[in-house]
C-alpha cells in the first residue's frame, strides 16, 4: 500500500512535469506556425489585401540601376527590433513567374537584400516588402493610393547608353 501511494505521487508529479513540457513546447512552436502561415499564404491574396499606409516603413531605390552591377535594396523600419517578427522581400523575374519570398538581413539599422543581376537573370526584377510584427500586425510597401501592394519594377539600364543620353 505504501508502495502504491509513492507510485501515485511519482506519477502525478511526472504528469505535471510532462504537461509543463508540452505547454512550453507549444509556446515555442506557435510563433513558427504563424510564420509558416504567412509564407504558405497565397501570394495573390497578399497582392489583393488592403493595407493601411504605414509611416514605419521606408524604401527608396536610387535610380538608375545599371546592368551587371549588384545593388542593395534597403528597407528602413521605424519600430523597435524586438517588436519585429520578420522582414521579407517578395520578388519575381522574367524567369521566375511566381513571387518568391526571402528573409531580409539586418545591417546597420536597416534591412537589406542584395540584388545581383548575375543571379537574378532577366530584364526586370519586380519586388515588394512585407514586415510582420510579434502582435500579428502586417505591413507592406510600396502601396498604391487604395492600400494595395504596388510592386516596384527594377529595370537595369546599360551604363553606356545612359551616359550617352546625358
Amino acid at each position: 500500500q505504501e508502495r502504491s501511494t509513492l507510485h501515485r505521487s511519482i506519477n502525478s508529479r511526472g504528469d505535471s512535469l510532462l504537461s509543463k513540457a508540452v505547454f512550453i513546447r507549444l509556446l515555442l512552436v506557435l510563433p513558427f506556425l504563424f510564420i509558416l502561415n504567412l509564407t504558405g499564404q497565397d501570394i495573390d491574396s497578399l497582392l489583393t489585401t488592403t493595407f493601411q499606409p504605414s509611416p514605419t516603413l521606408f524604401h527608396h531605390l536610387k535610380m538608375p540601376v545599371f546592368q551587371g552591377r549588384p545593388y542593395y535594396l534597403e528597407l528602413f523600419v521605424d519600430a523597435p527590433a524586438d517588436k519585429i517578427n520578420s522582414a521579407s522581400i517578395f520578388y519575381s523575374t522574367k524567369h521566375i513567374a511566381q513571387y518568391r519570398e526571402e528573409a531580409l538581413e539586418m545591417y546597420r539599422g536597416r534591412y537589406r537584400y542584395k540584388y545581383d543581376p548575375a543571379i537574378h537573370l532577366g530584364e526586370k526584377f519586380t519586388y515588394f516588402f512585407v514586415v510582420t510584427e510579434n502582435d500579428y500586425g502586417i505591413h507592406a510597401t510600396p502601396l498604391d493610393s487604395s492600400g494595395h501592394i504596388s510592386p516596384k519594377v527594377l529595370e537595369p539600364v546599360d551604363p553606356l547608353e545612359y551616359f550617352r543620353r546625358k
